[in-house]
């Protein structure tokens, strides 16, 4: 699991849906929320929007508005009420509770990733769909 998520992934991975593999299956532009973390506004990133300008829609939420960002919903969720008041060991342990049990949990359950769209202010995301 990547410790943060930035251009290295983006790029990285060849299955991700704007990949090698993805981009010629796409039927619609894939929509990209995102904040204004500086990895998002590198170099990088703004060559490979432009290049592929026709499959990928990038909007840039408010700057300090994390109530805005479906994303701070998930570890939200996570943090309050499936690993907040656990005492952790170290990072390791850290990251072992988060991708072997909170983050894949939460995952198989559609309907709680689903809620975080229809909260008063990430709604808008779920029109654009």
């Amino acid at each position: 699991m990547p410790k943060r998520m930035g251009a290295d992934i983006v790029f990285g991975d060849e299955a991700h849906p704007l990949g090698h593999k993805g981009v010629g299956i796409m039927t619609r532009p894939l929509i990209v929320l995102a904040d204004h973390a500086t990895f998002h506004h590198s170099k990088q990133v703004c060559d490979y929007v432009r290049a592929h300008r026709s499959q990928l829609r990038v909007f840039f939420l408010p700057k300090r508005a994390p109530e805005y960002n479906p994303d701070e919903q998930v570890w939200n969720e996570v943090k309050n009420n499936r690993i907040g008041k656990q005492p952790m060991k170290n990072k390791a342990d850290l990251k072992a509770r988060l991708t072997s049990s909170a983050l894949d949990s939460l995952k198989q359950n559609t309907r709680s990733v689903i809620s975080f769209f229809h909260l008063p202010d990430t709604q808008y995301a779920a029109d654009v769909a």
